[in-house]
């Protein structure tokens, strides 16, 4: 129908060009642009106004639409703004084939022929496995490689969820500093140590990249003293900096590449490339664990992927980090090249945490990563839409200099 065709064309100009509380033509606008009739032009806002993208106030006219979290401003998650989803609403049709069949453990065929290809654009060779998010990747790692009491060298600060995997497995974790450095890398000159989970870019919570002249030496450093390298690289799209994976000469390294930040976390899918010698061990493990993760949402993702909106929805989000670094670095030089902030607050972030929500802002506190950095909070830079994100920073930049901390420091 010709009015569905209008609507998914300015649907496409809504995501890419428009912004929340945009006005929009009016009906009769509508109709003689597009040499519709004013029925036709109605139903192409009915069906836009179905897909949650514009609203109409009566008297006013009709605008973008953006539904307003209720509450404070969100900066402690780190996903998109919702204001950036709007588009996914066209994918979200329930296959009659993703209810009735089971895929094979290694994922549903089309979505790994989709994720090779987008992976090797970046020098990330290799047939992925589909998994239920990272978190089964890293229990999948865990189960192959690990024995009671082996050691496994974990990031710290780092993602706890890894730390409960591996000790749930009998290993024993050793907290390492953030490998930023050569001096570093001795943490890791251990014949005891069996794995080492790490992000390399974007790091979560600190932001942090291990810089180019340190990767070589980490993979040496692993070959020698025999241990594997769980990459873990959740946000390397919006930064530029190429997997540690594509480095890796000697098959060490197991990648994992999971969707929640730049998607949602409701979307528990991820993909894992690893070593050869290990594709079928893992692999058996696998079917073992969950024979096959939803079919539905394998192929909710395949279309996401096959039709290019990820790779629209990624572009966006890299510009739209890049106004908000340069926003933060201009009015409050905090400097980031990463979705998130990690500030030293000097005092313990939790009560800051408490204090912000009173005004009207949630962040993270340091302590959920341990009681060492009990004095850090975390800030996402991805979370609320772009005027929210703006008043947000203003107002914790207000709260922290009222508190005599003007020389607080981003650990970036």
């Amino acid at each position: 129908m010709k009015y569905k065709e209008i609507a998914d064309r300015l649907e496409n100009d809504i995501i890419s060009n428009k912004r929340p509380g945009d006005r929009l033509p009016g009906l009769r606008e509508i109709a003689k642009a597009e040499g519709i009739s004013l029925l036709t032009a109605r139903n192409v806002y009915l069906l836009l106004t179905r897909k949650g993208l514009i609203t109409t106030r009566q008297g006013s006219g009709t605008f973008v639409a953006y539904s307003r979290p209720k509450g404070p401003i969100d900066l402690s998650c780190i996903a998109p703004p919702e204001e950036f989803l709007f588009w996914i609403g066209r994918h979200l049709s329930i296959s009659p084939e993703g209810l009735s069949v089971y895929d094979p453990p290694q994922g549903y065929e089309p979505l790994i022929m989709q994720a090779r290809q987008w992976l090797e654009p970046a020098g990330n060779w290799g047939m992925p496995i589909i998994t239920a998010g990272s978190q089964q990747a890293l229990f999948l790692a865990g189960l192959s490689l690990l024995r009671p009491g082996d050691l496994v060298a974990v990031e710290n600060p780092g993602y706890t969820g890894a730390r409960r995997i591996f000790e749930s497995l009998g290993a024993t974790v050793k907290p390492v500093p953030y490998m930023d450095t050569k001096d570093a890398l001795d943490h890791l000159r251990d014949d005891r140590i069996r794995m080492f989970y790490t992000m390399p870019q974007a790091h979560i919570p600190t932001g942090s990249h291990i810089p180019q002249d340190v990767r070589d030496d980490l993979l040496s450093t692993a070959e020698v003293h025999d241990f594997y390298i769980l990459e873990d690289d959740p946000l390397s799209d919006l930064t530029g900096i190429r997997p540690l994976k594509v480095r890796d000469k000697c098959e060490r390294v197991i990648y994992i590449k999971s969707l929640s930040n730049i998607l949602g976390p409701g979307l528990r899918i991820a993909f894992a490339v690893l070593p050869e010698h290990l594709y079928t061990s893992m692999l058996n493990l696998k079917e073992i664990i969950d024979l096959s993760i939803s079919g539905i949402l394998q192929r909710t993702l395949y279309e996401i992927m096959a039709s290019g909106d990820l790779k629209r929805h990624i572009t966006r989000l890299k510009s739209e980090m890049v106004v908000r670094e340069k926003h933060i670095r201009d009015k409050f030089q905090w400097p980031s090249t990463s979705p998130c902030l990690w500030i030293n607050t000097l005092t313990p972030g939790r009560i800051h945490m408490e204090k912000l929500l009173r005004l009207g802002v949630r962040i993270m506190p340091g302590d959920i990563y341990g009681t060492q950095w009990a004095d850090h909070i975390r800030i996402s830079l991805m979370s609320a839409s772009r005027e929210d994100f703006f008043q947000a920073m203003q107002i914790i930049h207000g709260y922290f200099l009222k508190r005599s901390l003007p020389e607080l420091k981003s650990m970036l």
